[in-house]
């Protein structure tokens, strides 16, 4: 037996395609537990985690590493609040919020929301969190609740000195914030998660169903349909909206948000490449049907990007991707054009290209905080954290100026 067949077996189990953070990481993690075990016998570490559950949770717990902080992408939270303040309590009075959050991870996310909708104006009786993970291990640290300043990275901290208290340990969250959250362990990927559970009007799932392979995205994304509710609302991960074109979710225009709607029907399939199916990585040279050139020259220069943003926001990426190139022909020097071909790259798995055109922008205005986002996210998501916090730190610096 062979680190491969670890591999297979995460496959199995959890839904993990080890491309995602590499194999390399996979078998460091697998030799880790062997190391603690004093297992020098892959066959034998392989039989071991076969029989004993526990030593399956501390596996992944070394394959898994939790990468979170306390509202992590703000313009979410901003626009969940928005939600709630504009549509929510106005059309749901007497109703109660339930919302999921998985992973839920160590518990920044969930207590974020919980932190969220106070602002927003409802109390701890009119919302119930769910918040959920495969890992014991970062439910036991999310229960206890208390926080190194790592978790309050890249936004302003008036919320720190509102809800947490600094003691020896880190800074301990508030009792109400703690008690609107509850926790339980179960896995995502399976295929009875949460069922028997009433549906939920909210869902976080953000930046997990970038770490599974084809058939496992497919499954849970129809999970994610069956858990919301009609017009429920999910929020993803910015390198996650690609995989939902050919789902019941229909993207809210909301910048930065990465929020989607379950509608009441499936959408048609629709017919161009999606994150995840694309093989080659260099830009698409094909004629695009709906758009040939005759036809793109006639659209006037000053609707052609708002073309490509509705084609792109309706999942028309090869479309986007063309009128972004055309616009960018005659106007070489438009920040926003970069970043709207950054996101349509992103979204089709040119996440090279899409770091380029990100950089491109940022060089023209070095300021602009959207497109230092994206790359920051981008970076993070690629395992360069050394330069993901050099951008947050600029990013934050923005803001106090």
């Amino acid at each position: 037996m062979t680190y491969s067949d670890g591999e297979a077996l995460l496959r199995r189990k959890i839904g993990l395609d080890a491309g995602s953070i590499g194999s390399a990481s996979i078998a460091r993690a697998i030799e880790q537990r062997m190391a603690d075990g004093k297992i020098t016998d892959i066959a034998g570490y392989l039989q071991r985690l076969q029989e004993s559950s526990q030593e399956w949770e501390a596996l992944i717990d070394n394959v898994i590493v939790p990468e979170t902080w306390f509202f992590r992408e703000l313009e979410s939270f901003k626009f969940l609040q928005q939600y709630i303040q504009s549509e929510w309590l106005k059309n749901h009075p007497q109703k109660v919020l339930r919302i999921l959050s998985v992973p839920c991870s160590t518990g920044e996310e969930p207590y974020s929301i919980a932190i969220a909708l106070l602002q927003a104006g409802l109390n701890q009786a009119h919302f119930h969190i769910d918040a959920v993970d495969i890992s014991q291990k970062c439910l036991l640290a999310a229960q206890r609740g208390i926080y190194e300043k790592y978790s309050f990275r890249g936004n302003s901290l008036s919320f720190q000195e509102r809800y947490f208290q600094p003691t020896e340990a880190g800074y301990l969250l508030c009792e109400v914030v703690r008690n609107s959250v509850h926790f339980r362990q179960a896995n995502l990927a399976d295929a009875d998660f949460l069922v028997g559970e009433a549906p939920y009007d909210i869902v976080f799932c953000r930046n997990l169903l970038i770490y599974f392979d084809r058939s496992t995205k497919d499954r849970t994304i129809r999970t994610l349909e069956r858990l919301l509710v009609t017009d429920g609302l999910l929020f993803v991960g910015h390198a996650e909206t690609g995989l939902l074109l050919k789902s019941r979710f229909s993207l809210v225009p909301h910048s930065l948000a990465f929020a989607y709607r379950k509608a009441s029907v499936s959408r048609p399939m629709v017919k161009h490449d999606s994150l995840g199916d694309r093989k080659k990585h260099h830009p698409p040279k094909q004629r695009i049907p709906q758009h040939p050139q005759s036809q793109r020259q006639q659209i006037p220069q000053t609707s052609l990007l708002d073309t490509a943003k509705t084609l792109a926001d309706q999942g028309c990426l090869l479309q986007a991707y063309q009128l972004c190139q055309d616009y960018l022909k005659k106007n070489l020097v438009s920040v926003e054009a970069y970043v709207l071909l950054g996101q349509v790259q992103q979204a089709m798995g040119e996440n090279e290209q899409a770091a380029a055109s990100f950089q491109k922008a940022i060089y023209l205005q070095p300021n602009h905080e959207e497109a230092l986002i994206h790359l920051a996210l981008l970076r993070e998501h690629q395992g360069d954290i050394a330069n993901a916090r050099l951008l947050w730190q600029r990013i934050q610096r923005i803001h106090y100026k």
